[in-house]
Order: structure tokens, then C-alpha cells, then sequence
């Protein structure tokens, strides 16, 4: 163990809280306690997710010498979720982690039934937050959740997962962020600050030219939506009824397969794209924003971060009309079965790129607390 207090972030819903009468902020409290008493050192648990200061605060830990004593507990739940706060949260904290070579500091606890962590997807579309947590060994508080928080198994749980936090905590590898190779060697190096740099070059384009094609797809969606309004205007002025308005469905259902294809698989496109650089992009600002860098690597960074923050700007309001058209097509989801597959994909797909917003906007972030800008 470390010689620094550890720190856990909750992360969670303050409604799931209340729907379970305070249960998950005191499963907090117990686990601090059990932490204290198997090791002898205190664990501060931060709960509050409503200020500002929450997310700087594990940020500022892990860019110290805390970083191997700072982990993220999210409590994963259905409205977990669905909150678009705390899903950035475990994006921002993912890919911190990773940068840093420390993937087991994201502890998730499995506390109401997300079907989609246990069972097949089969017919679902998928959610990357959920491939984060599903990577990760998640405890399982579904059924403890429902026994007397006295009772001998729930406090046995408590102690394990106490346990496992000590255990994490104790063999955590030692840090291992992206480095500059040295300016005096010719020789390959390993993967660092210019290849870190080179792979994001090859990814930035592809990105953008992705989010174009995403836009063109949505729009086209939104033609045949039209459509398929207009048709049943027509049928309802002819008494067709509701026998009318499905025929209509049925029909856009199927006019819709292609399209829904396409913006299923440029959303997949999209994540995968940014996720697979994130780590290495946030070890990359970090070390140029290092007083030690060599000039000319700061230059190239410099030119480098003007180049993030255009294309940042250039799909932040794509983004935006994205999240308005996702949360109209929920409603219309709602009107057919016939449809409802088409658009629960169409959702998934949009929220795969609203949740790459969130690693572009860390980036951001990070950028603009370096002193390279011009």
C-alpha cells in the first residue's frame, strides 16, 4: 500500500439513491469503514457529483503523484445509464486511466439489472459505456443490494468488496504514460510522443470525413421520416385508420434498412476511431505540457492542438442537432413496433457520437491548461 490516502469517486444517480432509500450513499460509507479497518488507512469516498470541483478533483490526483491511489466506483444501473453525466464521467476517468497504464483504478459495481453486462445483445445495439464497465471486473451488488444492510452476508459483501479495493490499490502497476523518445537517439523507440502523434494525424481526417457522412445518412433518415408523414396524411384523408398508418410503418421500416446500416456502422466507426487514440492523445498533451519539452517538439504540438481544437469545433454543433434528433426520435419509437428496432439503432448510433464529444471536450480541456497556446 501507498503512503498516500487513497481516494474513491462514487459515481451514481442521487434519483437511483433516493428511489432506494439512501442505500447506495451509506454502501459508501460502509465500504470506507471496512477499508479503514483491514488496512489501517483511510479511504475517502467523494459523493458529490453536483459541483464542478468533483471532476477536478480525481483529475488532479491522477496528474500527481496520488495517481495510483485514485479509483472511479461507478454504480451502474439502468438510470446510470441513461444519465449523459455520468457516462462522461467513466469516458473522461477510461481513458485517463489508460493513458496512464492503470485500466483496474475503474471499479464498477453492477447494482441494478443493465441486461445487457450478463446476457447476449442480440437484437440490442451496443453501448460503449457498457463495453467499458464490461471489460473490467464489476462486483455483482444486484441481489445484495435487497438484503438487510445488517445481515451477515450483506456485511461479508461489504468486506470483499473492501477487499478488492485493497487488493486493486496494492498491485497497482506502476505508471507508465506516454513518454518523448529521446532527441540524441536515431535507433526505433517505443511507441512514443512522435508516434503518439503520427497515429492521431492518420485518425483526425478519418473523424471528421466519419461525422460528415453521418450528417448526410441523418438526413436522408429524416427524408424518408418525411415520407412516410406524408403518406399517412394521405392515408387518414382516404378513412385508411390505423390499419393505414401501419401499412405506412411497415413500409418505412423497410425503406429505412439500408440507411439505419450505414449510420449503425459509421457510429461504431466514430467511437472506435477516438477511443483507441484517447489514451494516447491525453498522455501526449500531458507531456507537452511539460516544462522540459524540447522547443521544437513544443511548436509541433502547438500546431498539433490548433488542428484538435478546429475539428472540435467543427462537430460540436453537428453534435448538438444529433442529440435533438435522437431525443424526437424516441418518441417516434414509441408509435410502432414495426419501427422500434430501426430507431433504438438510430439512438445508439447517435449516442456513440455524443459520447465522443466527451473525449474531444476533455482534450480541450487539457489543451487549454497548457501554456503552448498561442
Amino acid at each position: 500500500m501507498t503512503n498516500e490516502q487513497p481516494a474513491g469517486f462514487w459515481s451514481y444517480t442521487h434519483r437511483d439513491d433516493e428511489l432506494d432509500d439512501g442505500r447506495i450513499v451509506r454502501l459508501s460509507e460502509r465500504i470506507a469503514r471496512a477499508f479503514e479497518m483491514i488496512t489501517g488507512e483511510p479511504l475517502e469516498i467523494f459523493l458529490d457529483k453536483r459541483s464542478i470541483e468533483w471532476g477536478d478533483a480525481w483529475r488532479a490526483r491522477l496528474d500527481s503523484a496520488l495517481t495510483g491511489t485514485t479509483f472511479l466506483i461507478p454504480v451502474v444501473t439502468p438510470k446510470f445509464l441513461k444519465s449523459q453525466e455520468c457516462r462522461r464521467e467513466v469516458i473522461k476517468f477510461a481513458g485517463h486511466a489508460a493513458s496512464l497504464g492503470l485500466d483496474d483504478l475503474l471499479l464498477p459495481i453492477h447494482y441494478a439489472n443493465v441486461p445487457q453486462l450478463t446476457q447476449s445483445s442480440d437484437g440490442q445495439p451496443n453501448d460503449e459505456v457498457v463495453e467499458l464497465i464490461s471489460r473490467r471486473q464489476w462486483a455483482d451488488w444486484r441481489d445484495l443490494r435487497l438484503e438487510d444492510e445488517e445481515s451477515p452476508v450483506y456485511r461479508q459483501a461489504v468486506h470483499k468488496l473492501a477487499l478488492k479495493i485493497a487488493d486493486v490499490l496494492e498491485n497497482a502497476p506502476p505508471v507508465r504514460p506516454v513518454e518523448a523518445p529521446p532527441q540524441d537517439e536515431a535507433t526505433e523507440e517505443p511507441r512514443g510522443f512522435i508516434e503518439v502523434m503520427a497515429e492521431a494525424e492518420a485518425a483526425l481526417p478519418a473523424w471528421l470525413q466519419i461525422i460528415e457522412k453521418f450528417g448526410e445518412v441523418i438526413t436522408l433518415i429524416g427524408a424518408e421520416t418525411s415520407w412516410a408523414t406524408e403518406e399517412m396524411t394521405k392515408s387518414d384523408a382516404r378513412g385508411g385508420g390505423f390499419a393505414g398508418r401501419m401499412r405506412v410503418a411497415e413500409q418505412l421500416s423497410v425503406r429505412l434498412t439500408g440507411p439505419v446500416e450505414q449510420v449503425d456502422k459509421l457510429g461504431s466507426e466514430y467511437w472506435s476511431t477516438l477511443s483507441s487514440i484517447d489514451p494516447g492523445i491525453i498522455g501526449f498533451i500531458r507531456r507537452a505540457g511539460e516544462s522540459d519539452l524540447a522547443a521544437e517538439d513544443r511548436q509541433v504540438a502547438r500546431d498539433f492542438f490548433k488542428e484538435i481544437k478546429q475539428l472540435t469545433a467543427a462537430t460540436k454543433e453537428t453534435t448538438g442537432h444529433l442529440k435533438g434528433y435522437s431525443d424526437s426520435v424516441g418518441g417516434a419509437a414509441r408509435g410502432s413496433s414495426h419501427l422500434r428496432p430501426q430507431f433504438r439503432t438510430i439512438q445508439a448510433a447517435v449516442q456513440k457520437v455524443i459520447d465522443s464529444q466527451t473525449v474531444v471536450e476533455e482534450w480541450n480541456r487539457m489543451i487549454d491548461e497548457t501554456d503552448l497556446e498561442d
